[in-house]
């Protein structure tokens, strides 16, 4: 058989030019698209020609295998589809974290801190005019100044509340944009799948539609969290958050629809269904919109409904200069508008639980036995003077280690005592030591002369001045003597043998309604009477005849029973622990110990988001707190006495549930058109229940009293004073001058109260944290930007070494292409001669 013919060789020689120049072709194509965005370089994939076996003259026995040439198979994309993905989703990230960047930069520009336009500067510049206040209550100009300065604190709250919410809107507004964006990208992938299609169906590779493709797929995933596969036919599939939105040629429309709540801000739908976005520029807006900037919204919100619930408590409960009540709160109540929209934000008691009447103090506490309290020993001599305010005083004695029983019995002795000293159970077990009296115990005046007796039987003590004559030092000439205390002028007549004693029955005859003079252990005591409130302050002695300059009358200072603990028991008249319950969590209190103000300090230790007070005036107040959205979200059970005593409630005439400890006292579960009902005796707050995605909106209705703006007069300087009552109901409110400024100096003493943010910061850390926490955020989301953008251009560098054209590999190949197409022409020419050779020359011979 003869071997392969040499028109087989030519068209060996015509695969290779053709080869060649089509290789030379896709070099050519990739350095015209070396800086196309989104290029990926090409290859040709050359493959050898199928061979052809045959048996030749040279080789007759075995087969030979003659190759036939070369050909191209198809043209490759040089591209990595794990970069690819890799790429893609650190592109989600990084633009998720360059949109949060700039926007926290903006909102930094807004607070303006630290400077002279920023809130705290103005909150600073609102304290300092309650402070002048405080120096000059009477100045006209100081309250003036006092009202411009919160005027100019709540406008710049509100313009600064404004310029988020525009904020809010501009973002909104560019969500809408985007998702039109997106529809336009999907619908050009859609036709590209239809082009891909064709293609594979042909057989052959497109790779600049597959370039394009993957262009758009970068894009959409600056946007948005992308995922996709490819089918047989070369389409793709794509889900784009948690929806499927592009199959085959088949698109599905994104539609931004506003949502139903709030200010109708846009949500992203697929058809019927809601599109959740979870990375990428898209992602960064949403969470801009819905959480960022409504977090520092409703900073600005809990500071304004703090800052003016705490103020107007306050105030109101003060006197203006002149000595009129105001009754005025400082700003307008943040209230809610609509009842049945509304949540149960405050409740203060109706009753001003102070001055009632004080019938048991109680000393040592807690003792296991009774012998612990009556075995007590007395180390020194000691004696105890009590006076009862009008004309009764007594004085009781102990010799050294004379016990508690000891004293027990020396006073029960006593005939013309007002009290009993005893000991008995208290709260939860063990026994205590206290006095007991149906007489208001305010009224006494007990002096403890060696200063140790009161503690050791662990009595409370303060200190007490009294005007004091020694005997040793009454040496007055005889005569007559003018002295006049608190306008009662009289005369008093002294002899050689005048005592002390005489001298006492004098006073007490004609100063009777003032003082009461008695003489203890050589000393005269003069003692100011309670409706002098046992303050010698109170009294205004003139002793124009000398008399009680000849005989020394001085001040001395005792220690004296403290009668004016306010304790639960008192306020209850029960002894016996009960316990509250705020939700899961129970508090148990101990009346014989604990005031209402320790009552609202155990219930703010218990952290159950519920934070109590008091204002200056005993009303008795619980609040929700951030943490359960500025309501009193949770069941708050306990004796109906309590709640009824606190001026909450009225009893519902059941005296079986006076100590139910089940008593169901706040139930969050009840409409709050049944809320207001149950609390209307008490001051409650109902506000504006927070929407899905929203801020509380509190700045906005942010504003000083009318009655305040219009007439600074009528600020409350002056806290005043509440009589004694029988029934732990102080309704008699008078001033106490307008030189007191004891509730401006409440309202000053708020900057450093811990009210904000879960009872843990005050208004002046409050602002400080806020701005914190913005600056802190906005450092956190660069450096989350920046450590991305390094990833994302490591991954991206990565890419393009793979996928990039390079010219000087480029160049290579085309030398190398060329070198081919010369060397397969020359031997298409070597075969033409040959060929040439045989049909012309080829027989001839001898020509």
């Amino acid at each position: 058989m003869p071997d392969i013919s040499l028109f087989g060789t030519l068209n060996t020689g015509l695969l290779g030019v053709y080869a060649s120049k089509l290789a030379m072709n896709v070099v050519a194509h990739n350095i015209a698209n070396a800086n196309t965005p989104g290029f990926s370089r090409q290859r040709p994939e050359l493959l050898t020609m199928p061979p052809i076996p045959i048996t030749s003259l040279t080789q007759p026995a075995v087969p030979l295998q003659i190759g036939t040439g070369v050909y191209v198979r198809d043209i490759k994309r040089v591209r990595d589809a794990f970069l690819d993905i890799q790429y893609r989703q650190t592109n989600n990230k990084y633009n998720y974290w360059d949109t949060i960047t700039s926007n926290l930069h903006f909102v930094e520009q807004l607070f303006a801190e630290p400077s002279e336009a920023g809130i705290r500067y103005l909150f600073d510049s609102f304290w300092s005019g309650i402070e002048e206040v405080i120096t000059d209550p009477t100045n006209t100009a100081a309250k003036r100044g006092l009202v411009s300065r919160t005027e100019e604190l709540v406008q710049h709250m509100q313009d600064l509340y404004t310029r988020l919410e525009q904020l809010r809107t501009d973002i909104d507004n560019e969500i809408a944009q985007r998702t039109q964006q997106i529809n336009a990208m999907v619908k050009r992938l859609a036709d590209i799948n239809a082009k891909v299609r064709t293609a594979v169906s042909l057989k052959y590779t497109p790779n600049d539609l597959l370039d394009e493709r993957d262009r758009i797929l970068d894009e959409l995933s600056d946007l948005a969290d992308i995922y996709y596969y490819e089918d047989a036919a070369g389409q793709i599939t794509l889900r784009l958050g948690n929806q499927i939105v592009l199959t085959g040629q088949n698109v599905v429309d994104l539609r931004a629809l506003e949502r139903p709540f709030g200010k109708g801000f846009k949500e992203i739908f697929a058809g019927n269904s809601i599109v959740s976005i979870n990375d990428g520029k898209l992602k960064s807006l949403f969470d801009l919109r819905d959480e960022v900037l409504v977090r520092y919204m409703n900073r600005l919100d809990e500071f304004a409904l703090s800052l003016s619930d705490e103020f107007n408590l306050i105030h109101q409960d003060g006197f203006n200069g002149d000595g009129s009540v105001t009754g005025l709160k400082f700003f307008n109540d943040i209230e809610a508008e609509r009842i049945k929209d509304s949540v149960l934000y405050r409740l203060a008691g109706a009753k001003r639980v102070e001055n009632g009447p004080i019938n048991r103090i109680s000393g040592m506490s807690d003792r296991i036995e009774i012998s612990d309290i009556t075995t007590k020993p007395f180390i020194e001599k000691g004696a105890i003077v009590f006076f009862n305010g009008t004309n009764k005083v007594f004085s009781a004695n102990v010799n050294p280690y004379d016990n508690v029983e000891d004293f027990q019995n020396t006073l029960s002795t006593i005939t013309d005592r007002w009290f009993d000293l005893k000991i008995g159970a208290h709260g939860d077990g063990g026994y205590r030591l206290y006095f007991e009296s149906s007489e208001n115990l305010r009224n006494t005046l007990a002096l403890d002369f060696n200063g140790n007796m009161f503690n050791t039987m662990g009595f409370a003590t303060k200190n007490i001045d009294v005007f004091t004559i020694d005997r040793r030092d009454f040496k007055v000439m005889p005569g007559q003597y003018k002295v006049s205390i608190n306008g009662t002028e009289e005369v008093i007549n002294i002899t050689n043998s005048t005592t002390l004693e005489d001298l006492a029955t004098q006073l007490n005859t004609h100063f009777g309604s003032h003082i009461t003079a008695y003489v203890h252990e050589d000393k005269l005591l003069i003692l100011p009477t309670k409706s002098n409130e046992f303050n010698i302050k109170n009294l205004k002695i003139s002793d124009s005849g000398g008399l009680f300059t000849q005989s020394n009358l001085h001040i001395e200072t005792y220690k004296a029973l403290d009668t004016g603990k306010e304790t639960l028991e008192n306020i209850l008249q029960r002894s016996e622990a009960f316990s509250i319950r705020i939700g899961a969590t129970e508090i148990r209190i101990d009346p014989t110990k604990m005031t209402i103000r320790d009552l609202a300090d155990k219930i703010n230790e218990a952290n159950t988001g519920i934070i109590a007070e008091v204002t200056p005036h005993s009303k008795f107040v619980l609040r929700g707190s951030r943490s359960l959205g500025f309501e009193l979200k949770k069941v708050i059970q306990g004796p109906e006495a309590l709640w009824t005593a606190l001026g909450f409630i009225d009893p519902d005439g059941n005296p079986l549930n006076d100590w139910d400890e089940g008593f169901v006292f706040v139930n969050p579960f009840e409409k709050p058109e049944d809320q207001r009902i149950r609390y209307i005796k008490a001051d409650a707050l109902f506000i504006d229940k927070q929407l899905p995605k929203e801020p509380y909106r509190f700045v906005e209705k942010l504003k000083v009293n009318s009655t305040i703006q219009s007439n600074p007069e009528t600020i409350a300087v002056d806290i005043g004073y509440t009589e004694e009552n029988p029934n732990w109901d102080a309704k008699v409110f008078k001033p106490s001058g307008r030189a007191n400024t004891k509730i401006v100096e409440m309202l000053s003493a708020l900057r450093n109260k811990k009210l904000l943010n879960d009872g843990l910061e005050s208004f002046n850390e409050y602002l400080g944290s806020v701005v914190a926490e913005l600056g802190v955020e906005s450092e956190t989301a660069m450096k989350i930007k920046s450590n991305t953008d390094l990833m994302k251009k490591e991954i991206d560098g990565e890419r393009e070494r793979v996928k990039g054209v390079s010219l000087d590999e480029e160049m290579a190949n085309m030398i190398k292409y060329q070198q081919a197409f010369n060397a397969a022409a020359r031997v298409m020419t070597a075969v033409d001669d040959m060929i040439s050779r045989v049909i012309d020359k080829l027989g001839l011979v001898g020509r």
